[in-house]
């Protein structure tokens, strides 16, 4: 019967609306992440970040936003994920400052899933991933080693095209918009992005080891021009996805 037919369309339909988006602002609660020479904390750089991020996808795309935390408060990595798939999201970003003990370097990149290729990215996914320490159940984490970590990045393979078409879109319109060196699109295991049944990425908008980075970061409307950046990379992901609707 036609009902039927519809319904299936409509089905289809709907997973390819682009009509929730989960944000992950990294750290929170005992948890601040890199800190800066001038007291900046990662986890509040990247709260505010995001939250500018989520009132632009409300108010001028009408997209629903899930925040994986909208307060100071800590969550351990895997219900990061859990949260994005429970939410039932199109797409997750999760929302990064970096650190290096060069204070010299500088710049945004953007990473997907997959074991790290070169040195600096295995790094960053390290410092990123020791967050696990402080958390209860980090047995959990234990067999996403060598073997389990190729596993669960392929679970992840059916996301991978998308993941790397909406990371290429994020990091022009940041490279539109920033100043800083663009470091390009990078490839990395971080747990954090483990196990998100959908396309996903994790954005690190600049250095907070690097000073001058660190100042523009504690400015309003620098941090606004950031959430302005990934918001027109994640309209014009939008956009693309939607086009094969209206054949």
């Amino acid at each position: 019967p036609l009902g039927k037919v519809e319904e299936h369309i409509n089905e289809i339909k709907d997973h390819w609306m682009l009509n929730t988006v989960v944000l992950d602002p990294g750290h929170g609660g005992k948890d601040p992440g890199a800190l800066g020479k001038y007291g900046t904390k990662e986890k509040d750089i990247v709260l505010d970040i995001t939250k500018r991020l989520g009132r632009l996808l409300e108010r001028k795309a009408g997209i629903k936003v899930i925040y994986t935390r909208d307060e100071d408060v800590f969550v351990p990595l895997m219900d990061r994920t859990k949260i994005a798939n429970e939410s039932n999201g199109k797409i997750f970003l999760s929302i990064h400052a970096n650190a290096h003990k060069n204070r010299n370097i500088q710049g945004f990149e953007t990473f997907l899933l997959s074991p790290g290729k070169n040195e600096d990215a295995i790094e960053v996914a390290s410092r990123e991933n020791s967050v696990i320490k402080m958390e209860e159940r980090v047995s959990q984490y234990e067999n996403l080693t060598g073997e389990n970590l190729i596993m669960a990045t392929m679970a992840q393979a059916s996301f991978m095209k998308e993941s790397e078409d909406l990371a290429a879109k994020v990091q022009i319109e940041l490279g539109k918009k920033l100043k800083t060196p663009n470091r390009g699109v990078k490839q990395a295991g971080f747990l954090v992005l483990i196990g998100a049944s959908m396309p996903n990425v994790l954005i690190e908008v600049g250095f907070i080891s690097n000073p001058s980075e660190e100042k523009m970061l504690k400015q309003s409307s620098y941090k606004q021009k950031i959430a302005e950046a990934i918001f027109e990379g994640i309209k014009k992901f939008k956009y693309s996805r939607e086009k094969i609707l209206e054949g």
